[in-house]
């Protein structure tokens, strides 16, 4: 029998209730990539989980470091793109997509020598919001201003660590992919050495590809 995608999300709060997801595939070591991307990780199900959630999200929040390695294209979802240094490539496909933000703190657009990436960005149709200093709350509050209560957290590693890290993850899906293999890396979190979070398993489904879909919530008391 076909795995039910809606399954895996879970059950939703209504749309005007803020709430941020993450979604993230693994090896069976925690490794988020494989020679690089995450391609080779995961299946259809895995793929059609992502599709669920960019359908039930107002914005994509993702690194932009993940947008280049990764190839990010098109997508229906407005794609919010985090950059200190706004070298982001205009040619990649999430400018053809419904709606592409950058997101950078407010030092980034002020500094005059960036001011030709803030030029192009502007003219491939990029908006550029200032997130204060760029901490994750600010990022997630700005977000908010803007009125997107469903953020899908895409990733890379760092930015799931300082949203891990401050506490701003409601539900976390994680797929493991039942494999080890060669160049596999990066593996685990760059965290603070005295922050912990804890989370509640929600769901756990395995496929007939042997690949365990998990929702966790986060406890009570984040800890």
């Amino acid at each position: 029998m076909p795995t039910s995608v809606d399954a895996l999300i879970g059950p939703l709060a209504s749309p005007d209730t803020p709430e941020l997801r993450a979604v993230a595939v693994n090896t069976l070591f925690g490794a988020f990539a494989r020679r690089g991307t995450s391609a080779s990780l995961g299946n259809r199900t895995d793929s059609a989980l992502l599709a669920g959630l960019r359908e039930w999200a107002d914005v994509i929040l993702v690194g932009a470091g993940t947008v280049h390695a990764e190839d990010y294209g098109p997508a229906a979802t407005p794609m919010a793109v985090v950059s200190r240094s706004l070298e982001v490539d205009t040619s990649l496909g999430i400018f053809e997509g419904a709606r592409a933000l950058i997101l950078a703190p407010e030092l980034s657009l002020a500094d005059a020598s960036l001011l030709p990436r803030t030029r192009t960005l502007t003219a491939a149709g990029a908006e550029l919001h200032a997130t204060g200093g760029g901490e994750p709350e600010e990022i997630v509050a700005t977000l908010r201003s803007l009125g997107f209560n469903r953020i899908l957290c895409e990733g890379g590693p760092s930015l799931y660590a300082a949203m891990l890290g401050a506490g701003l993850v409601d539900v976390l899906h994680l797929t493991v992919d039942p494999s080890v293999g060669p160049e596999d890396g990066p593996f685990g979190l760059e965290l603070d050495a005295d922050c912990t979070r804890r989370f509640a398993l929600e769901n756990a489904t395995v496929d007939e590809d042997s690949m365990l879909f998990c929702r966790y919530r986060r406890a009570p008391d984040g800890r």
